[in-house]
């Protein structure tokens, strides 16, 4: 599994002075990232910053609404960046208000037809979806071949779950995960990997066992400066013997 990172983790800074925070990230070591907003730049623009940094993009989180609707400018930024994996970062209750198994057939086709321009649909939970089980309708009605699952463990175990027995059950579709990890006793509660409450050896050991190809370091807030918390959580990683 190699390891990736959330830009959504250094927002403020990216939008401040891209360039510089692309190169803290670099100086981390981190070789791979996610994208998550196009701050003003094209995609050749993206792909420029990517890879004249020698990084390359694991991944794009992109609203389902734009999927939808602007299905293919999706498709030529995400060609354009050399992206080749597409996630569904968040939906709204009306998306899934008639059923995840309802929403799951709104995602298949859309899914099929990034799959004939060669791209990979992904799903990112959170942890509204362990309210009514919807993780497993969802993916009970779509192909493990076209809808992905990218497992925030984090969010998983603030629903109410286990992500080792998560990743074990979408074993066949899970190709990323997000390294999340928390302490519901801290203010934020988003902690840097391996100092919150997740048990990350018995995920890192299931991520293995399936095969995942990527774990994305992320936190939606940090009490120390977000790239920091970005490098302890790489040094965590990189104890554990990934990079």
């Amino acid at each position: 599994m190699r390891i990736s990172l959330q830009l959504y983790t250094l927002r403020d800074s990216l939008a401040t002075d891209l360039p510089a925070t692309l190169d803290q990230v670099r100086d981390i070591g981190l070789e791979f990232v996610e994208f998550a907003g196009d701050y003003g730049l094209s995609p050749a623009e993206w792909r420029d910053h990517i890879e004249s940094r020698g990084m390359k993009f694991s991944a794009a989180h992109i609203g389902f609404d734009r999927i939808r609707d602007d299905f293919d400018d999706v498709v030529a930024s995400c060609k354009g960046m050399g992206i080749d994996t597409v996630v569904v970062p968040w939906i709204g209750e009306d998306q899934y208000k008639d059923g995840w198994d309802a929403f799951g057939r709104v995602l298949q086709p859309l899914g099929q037809m990034l799959k004939k321009e060669g791209l990979q649909m992904a799903y990112h939970n959170h942890a509204f979806e362990f309210q009514t089980d919807g993780l497993n309708g969802l993916y009970g009605a779509t192909s493990p071949d076209i809808l992905n699952a990218q497992l925030d463990l984090a969010w998983v175990h603030i629903g109410g779950a286990d992500p080792v027995d998560y990743i074990k059950r979408f074993s066949d579709r899970t190709k990323q995960v997000h390294l999340k990890d928390y302490d519901p006793d801290k203010t934020p509660r988003w902690q840097p990997a391996g100092q919150g409450v997740l048990d990350m050896d018995a995920i890192l050991r299931a991520c293995e066992e399936i095969g995942v190809q990527y774990g994305s370091i992320e936190l939606d807030e940090s009490a120390i400066p977000p790239i920091e918390a970005v490098s302890q959580s790489f040094e965590f990683f990189k104890s554990k013997g990934l990079s």
